[in-house]
């Protein structure tokens, strides 16, 4: 939740940084350095607990989303990544990840926990949906990722 907040934070204020076509291409275990070269010089750089670090991407072009987080394990590899969308459409995104595949392992109110495959890379990947406050925040996690940090 804290990453939640502070990629909501960092978007305001935001001019496009990245387009869909590039966004789509980048996958989970991709070095840094490919995700830059794919996304550009990132808007912001933060460190988040444990040594994660994010890079976080705003957009004002690609309504609903205004923004995507890059967040980095300690090998330098993207571990996951975050979607901020504007409105409240958490269950439409179930859906849509239903429709690829992905399994729903767990509800809570407006959180949500998918479980499936990278379209690119067929690795498997947790999703997280929370939705408030008019947002949705769409987070995917390399499962191997996730599992280590969850316990």
């Amino acid at each position: 939740m804290i990453l939640c907040m502070i990629m909501v934070a960092a978007l305001y204020g935001s001019c496009a940084a990245f387009d869909l076509p590039s966004l789509d291409r980048v996958a989970v275990s991709m070095p840094r350095s490919t995700v830059l070269l794919l996304l550009g010089k990132p808007d912001e750089v933060g460190e988040l607990k444990d040594g994660l670090e994010v890079d976080i991407y705003k957009s004002n072009d690609l309504s609903p989303m205004m923004g995507t987080g890059c967040i980095y394990g300690d090998d330098k590899c993207l571990a996951g990544q975050s979607f901020i969308f504007q409105g409240e459409m958490a269950r439409q995104a179930v859906e849509r990840l239903q429709q690829d595949g992905f399994t729903l392992t767990e509800e809570k109110g407006e959180t949500f926990r998918m479980l499936g495959k990278d379209d690119d890379t067929g690795q498997p990947l947790v999703v997280q949906i929370i939705q408030g406050a008019g947002l949705t925040v769409v987070m995917t996690f390399e499962k191997g990722f996730y599992d280590r940090r969850a316990k």
